[in-house]
């Protein structure tokens, strides 16, 4: 068993700490002792030396990450040895100094020095400079005492002169042996010096001539950076006659060259100009040109040495790479000295390369002379693609770099890999590996943040991209060979032409003038280096790789294209200052994998004209319908003045009700195509259309987004028109019981049943078919649970191994439908097939039958002339106040036939009806209103607490009788009524009347018709929520789509979806409860 014993015990230091603790006599000891603990058990920071640089008589020590004294003397930075002009000799060491890491290995002496003679070069021998040969003066040296070293009497830095200086080295003599017996002085080749400490300048350990830093050797003859240059007396590099100095010598080594360009001036200048931001947008300068160091020690080197090419074993080819880089660093603007002078170049080259009018000889292939569409559009591409390994078919796309620096130095061809994530670094990835969207189909997005001052300490570099077209039989064995490489154009979004942005795109059809070119960059941290420092970076904001299958032949590729959008970053603002973070941007990588889509709009244009044609006859046919049910009131002025400003409120909502309906159908069906045949192609037949972020009204999922959003907008504001409209019904409870002796009431007639059926009706008013917990939770389970959001990402597949961010707004949209209709369709299931068949009746059976038995009819009116009638008079000859074992006894005798039909003719089983009233129904019923309510609220009844609206307590009951009294005498047409509009007819609706809810034709056409009632069962549920299911599911749908769409997330969608739920839940409870007691007049307090 385990021993519990004392922590102080299994820790020696708090073993030690309890000990003393236990001795001390006073507080003061203690807390000394408490601190000894302190300082016992916390464990010591470790100083590192910044940027691991040591003082100069100490190296750094990497095994303990600290600065430790060398053995002897430091001679070289980071390297510990013996001084040059000292002997070096090895000690042995005893076996525990080098156990116990003390031995010293090698001591330093200093004996030359007292014979007046040197260190040998290997530093074992002492050897004289004095010469042995007085016929060779010239070769003579003599020992210095200051540096004890042989000294040749070199000349010391003088004025220039434009001549040689001539200055000599030290050598060592040996003897037959090979021994060094010697040191002599022997004059340096013309052109070259020897560099000693004496020319060091400013605290400087080395010295600077044409760009190059030396150290002082006194055995060595350095030249000048050129091979054209030579030191002069100054002991700067100068050219010779005929040649001219280039490069500036703060940044490079400085060259000569012997022809001024064709274009010699301004060439340092380079513009910055954005042609994405505007001045209101942005506290950057977005237009400004800056003189470049970069540009000025370059230019005229590689312009000369590439127009007066000198063949191929010359540095003139790489000239000519450095000159098209400061083109393209410089937007490739003709205006712009780099470009001019490789104009002039290109029209002077006759030979081309790989046929290729464009590729001139020892130039790179900059621009395309074809028009946009011609380059796009060619099927050059020969290799067949498929989703998965097939045989002749590639289904992993390969694509090559070629790698330039900005001088011109061809690096190398490389593979396609993560490169253009150039600022974003993920654990363990692996630059090598091959990412997962060069499998075909598999899009892929990416947005991240960038810390600009990352950039400024990296190697830029430019490219050629190329796609490797595997199916060339001269790939065999060898994906390096040109004739198996395909060259992909660039669009480059900030490309000037003549002070323009020919490539910006910002409108729908700009893009016919498109300029493609072969070379970029992605991060450009040297054009903006001045004099001063580092004033501007350029980087590219946006890199997009747009792969496209041919319309005719899903199976083959148009050529790949590469969009770059580059944005500037000026002043210097990415330097984080100490109180100041380092300035963030956001950059975006995308690959796309897409198709022509231009028959398919094509269609789509035509299926929607028809849908709209549909929408009018749909929309001229509820207006219609709406407009005859009003006509019985357009003889009142006032309520034809009502009336105009309702139909036309009326017509708006109704017009966004039927575009939700129709649109909402053709997006889903729209969205389902995609989904179905994009997943589950097994062959390449489908992709996705374009999804082009550097446009507005032109991109292809505008029509989608902007869809969704007017539905979502559409539908919300139908939704609380009907809220609004169910909210301002009129609610009639009609109590047939008659009155009893000795009740206390007004009318002799007990309310508790007119309060049990008015309760039932205010909790059926917000209740709703389907349970939208269980739908989303249904939708979380499967969305995040699952992981099933992911089948929105644009990959033929359900696989899911993309971004979980990158998803298809298409794709998603029918993903959401999935599901939410699955749940729907589950509950529907469950209810019909099951629950109301079998545990409990559905709402309205429930609602009638209590009705029934409690001996109330109900008058729903949801417009002036339209609404509901629920025949609820008991069939029962007792009262309806009355035990519960009558109450059981009259259902058996009903249950046996022994009573009368629930019928309105006391024949049929018919109890709930449409009804169609005339205007003079309509007169009476807002008589008795008006009568206890004159300030009545059009849209929103007030409480029955609310007496500013002139309510009179004791007019309501009476109102309320008298009501009561009218409605019962109409459905009784006792006393047999004088006029036909207070008559009514029972039929059955045509089969139009019934289909297309038409108005009935003996209604509309006689002008005092008689109200008609048709049996109907379950419409009157559209008065609450259960009538409007249909527009509550689109409505959680649209509303799920746009939460995801703004957040790109499916729990926050959910949540928002929900939220959504109860505020529309909320309003319509609390203000229909409003509403049931001020039409009902009933006491709020009463209703629950």
């Amino acid at each position: 068993s385990r021993l519990n014993l004392p922590v102080y015990l299994l820790d020696p230091k708090q073993f030690l700490f309890h000990r003393l603790a236990a001795m001390a006599p006073s507080v003061s000891i203690y807390l000394a002792i408490a601190a000894l603990q302190q300082s016992l058990s916390e464990m010591a920071t470790i100083p590192l030396p910044p940027n691991l640089q040591c003082p100069p008589s100490q190296i750094f020590d990497y095994a303990g990450l600290v600065c430790s004294d060398c053995d002897s003397s430091k001679i070289q930075p980071g390297v510990c040895g013996c001084p040059p002009t000292s002997l070096q000799t090895h000690v042995d060491c005893s076996i525990e100094s080098m156990w116990q890491g003390s031995c010293k290995g090698l001591e330093c002496s200093t004996e030359c020095s007292i014979l007046s003679e040197v260190a040998s070069l290997d530093q074992q021998y002492c050897i004289p400079c004095n010469s042995t040969e007085p016929s060779a003066p010239n070769e003579s040296s003599k020992y210095d005492d200051l540096s004890n070293e042989c000294s040749c009497n070199n000349p010391a830095k003088g004025p220039s002169t434009g001549k040689h200086v001539v200055t000599k080295k030290l050598v060592e003599i040996y003897n037959e042996t090979g021994s060094p017996i010697r040191k002599d002085c022997s004059r340096c080749p013309e052109g070259t010096a020897v560099i000693t400490t004496d020319l060091y300048e400013d605290g400087r350990q080395f010295f600077v001539a044409a760009g190059r830093e030396y150290t002082a050797n006194p055995h060595l003859c350095v030249s000048c950076p050129d091979p054209y240059m030579f030191f002069d007396t100054d002991y700067a590099c100068v050219c010779a006659g005929g040649y001219l100095i280039a490069g500036e010598a703060s940044i490079g080594e400085q060259s000569c060259i012997d022809n001024n360009p064709s274009v010699s001036s301004s060439y340092s200048r380079v513009r910055f100009k954005d042609p994405f931001v505007l001045e209101e947008e942005s506290d950057e300068p977005h237009d400004f040109t800056l003189e470049s160091i970069t540009f000025s020690h370059i230019y005229l080197k590689a312009a000369a040495e590439c127009e007066y090419y000198k063949g191929s074993s010359g540095k003139s080819i790489q000239s000519c790479q450095a000159l098209s880089n400061l083109c393209v660093m410089n937007m490739y603007d003709e205006d712009m000295p780099a470009c001019k002078q490789l104009e002039v170049i290109s029209q002077r080259r006759v030979e081309t390369y790989h046929n290729q009018e464009e590729w001139k000889y020892t130039l790179p292939w900059l621009y395309y002379q074809d028009e946009a569409d011609y380059v796009t559009s060619d099927r050059g591409i020969n290799m067949k693609i498929s989703f998965r390994t097939e045989a002749n078919h590639v289904n992993i796309l390969s694509f090559k770099l070629a790698k330039f620096t900005v001088d011109g130095v061809f690096v190398g061809m490389e593979d396609l890999t993560h490169q253009f994530e150039f600022c974003f670094s993920s654990l363990g990835k692996d630059d090598r590996k091959k990412p997962h969207w060069l499998a075909f189909g598999n899009s892929y997005r990416h947005e991240y943040d960038c810390s600009i001052d990352h950039l400024l300490g990296k190697e830029m570099y430019l490219y050629d991209l190329y796609l490797v077209d595997e199916s060339s039989e001269s790939c065999n064995g060898n994906s390096l060979r040109s004739d198996c490489l395909y060259p992909v154009p660039v669009l480059n979004r900030n490309l000037v032409k003549e002070n323009k942005f020919p490539n910006a795109n910002m409108h729908l059809g700009d893009d016919l003038d498109d300029i493609y070119t072969r070379r970029f960059f992605i991060f450009d941290n040297q054009s903006g280096r001045t004099s001063s420092g580092t004033d501007a970076v350029r980087f590219a904001k946006k890199i997009i790789l747009q792969i496209q299958t041919q319309s005719e032949n899903p199976s083959q590729l148009y050529p790949p294209r590469l969009i770059v959008e580059y944005a500037t970053a000026a002043n210097g603002n990415w330097f984080a200052a100490a109180e100041k973070e380092a300035t963030n941007t956001s950059l975006v990588f995308k690959v796309e994998y897409s198709m022509k889509t231009e028959n398919f709009w094509a269609s789509i244009q035509v299926m929607i004209g028809f849908i709209f044609a549909f929408a009018v006859v749909i929309f001229g046919v509820r207006m219609n319908n709406f407009f005859t049910r009003q006509q019985t009131n357009i003889d009142d002025p006032a309520a034809r003045s009502t009336l105009g400003l309702h139909f036309i409120l009326h017509a708006v909502m109704i017009a966004c009700h039927t575009f939700v309906l129709l649109f909402f159908s053709f997006n889903a069906i729209i969205c389902a195509y995609w989904f179905i045949f994009f997943k589950l192609q097994s062959e390449v037949f489908l992709l996705l259309p374009s999804d082009n972020e550097f446009h507005g009204v032109s991109n292809e999922y505008y029509f989608f987004e902007a869809s969704f959003r007017v539905l979502f907008w559409c539908q919300s504001i139908y939704i609380g028109y009907k809220i609004v409209e169910q909210c301002r019904s009129d609610l009639i409870f009609v109590d047939w019981e008659s009155p009893h002796r000795g009740k206390s009431s007004s009318n002799g007639v007990p309310m508790w049943r007119l309060v049990t059926v008015a309760n039932e009706f205010n909790r059926m008013q917000a209740k709703r078919r389907s349970s939208i917990e269980f739908s989303l939770v249904f939708v979380v389970f499967f969305m995040i649970g699952v992981g099933q959001h992911k089948n929105a990402s644009p990959q033929p597949n359900f696989h899911h191994n993309g971004d979980e961010n990158n998803s298809n707004i298409a794709l998603s949209f029918a993903n959401t439908v999935l599901f939410f209709a699955a749940a729907w369709i589950m509950q529907w299931s469950w209810r019909f097939v099951f629950y109301e068949r079998w545990i409990e009746e559905p709402h309205s059976t429930k609602f009638v039958d209590l009705c029934t038995v409690c001996n109330i009819s109900v008058f729903i009116m949801v417009e002036n002339n339209k609404g509901f009638y629920l025949h609820g008079k008991s069939p029962y000859a007792a009262s309806a106040d009355c035990a519960a074992e009558v109450l059981l006894e009259n259902l058996q005798r009903e249950g046996n036939g022994l009573t009368i039909e629930r019928g309105l003719d006391g024949m049929s089983g018919s109890q709930v009806f449409n009804l169609f009233a005339s205007s003079v129904f309509r007169r009476q019923i807002s008589k008795f209103y008006n009568y206890a309510r004159p300030k009545q609220g059009r849209y929103f009844s007030r409480s029955n607490d609310d007496q500013t609206g002139g309510d009179d307590t004791e007019k309501k009951p009476l109102a309320k009788l008298k009501l009561e009294l009218f409605l019962q005498s109409f459905i009784d047409r006792q006393p047999p009524p004088s006029r036909d509009g207070l008559k009514y007819i029972v039929r059955e609706p045509f089969l139009a009347e019934r289909l297309l809810n038409v108005t009935p034709a003996d209604f509309r056409a006689n002008t005092e018709p008689k109200c008609i009632l048709h049996p109907d069962d379950n419409r009157f549920l559209s008065a609450t929520f259960l009538g409007i299911e249909l527009d509550l599911l689109i409505h959680d749908i649209l509303t799920y789509n746009v939460a995801n769409m703004l957040f790109k997330n499916a729990g926050v969608s959910v949540v928002a979806t929900y939220l959504v739920n109860l505020l529309r839940t909320h309003i319509r409870s609390w203000f229909g409860k409003k509403n049931l007691s001020d039409k009902s007049f009933i006491n709020e307090k009463f209703l629950s």
